[in-house]
């Protein structure tokens, strides 16, 4: 008898989510939205893996939508020595430091949506091998693109999803041609 009176009370009960309210948009606008945002190439080699990420985040590996909002960017890229031992003089970590300042914008009327600031840090060990190192700060320059792009696409995410924005498409008004006019006598 307890048993179906607690099924028959949780028999209404709902998933809602925890940190926004019911009016939030739904997944499938999130991902339209995502997928309007225009990512402008990457400028550098240890940029590339992070406009790779990102974009594939946004656009989910297929073709983007038409553009409805604008991402640029500005970055940081920073390398550092971590541990240099006084018998070695040479370093034995070294740590790749990716910080990326970042504005959202409306694509036709320029306004500002979101701003940020993201960052991650990767490391590798040095080693007195040429080769071993190049790959190795490659390696780590791209896991710290990912971990950045994976920040920003999710904090994109959460402002589509905490502000739902209509997905009409755009309407340009046509324009109607102007009347000959008529000849004056």
């Amino acid at each position: 008898m307890v048993v179906a009176v607690g099924l028959a009370a949780l028999g209404g009960c709902q998933v809602k989510p925890l940190y926004g309210d019911v009016g939030m948009a739904s997944n499938a606008d999130v991902q339209a939205h995502l997928a309007a945002v225009s990512v402008p190439p990457a400028g550098s080699r240890s940029l590339l893996e992070f406009v790779r990420e990102l974009t594939f985040r946004l656009h989910g590996g297929g073709d983007p939508a038409p553009v409805r909002y604008r991402f640029t960017y500005l970055t940081n890229d920073r390398t550092a020595s971590l541990a240099v031992p006084v018998t070695l003089d040479e370093p034995t970590a070294i740590s790749v430091t990716l910080g990326v300042d970042f504005v959202l914008s409306d694509a036709d009327t320029g306004l500002t949506l979101l701003t940020g600031t993201s960052f991650a840090t990767a490391t590798y060990d040095y080693s007195t091998q040429r080769f071993a190192n190049a790959r190795a700060a490659i390696d780590a320059q791209d896991r710290a693109g990912r971990a950045v792009a994976e920040d920003i696409s999710n904090r994109l995410a959460a402002y589509f999803s905490a502000n739902p924005r209509p997905l009409a498409p755009k309407v340009t008004p046509a324009v109607a041609a102007a009347p000959a006019s008529a000849p004056v006598d």
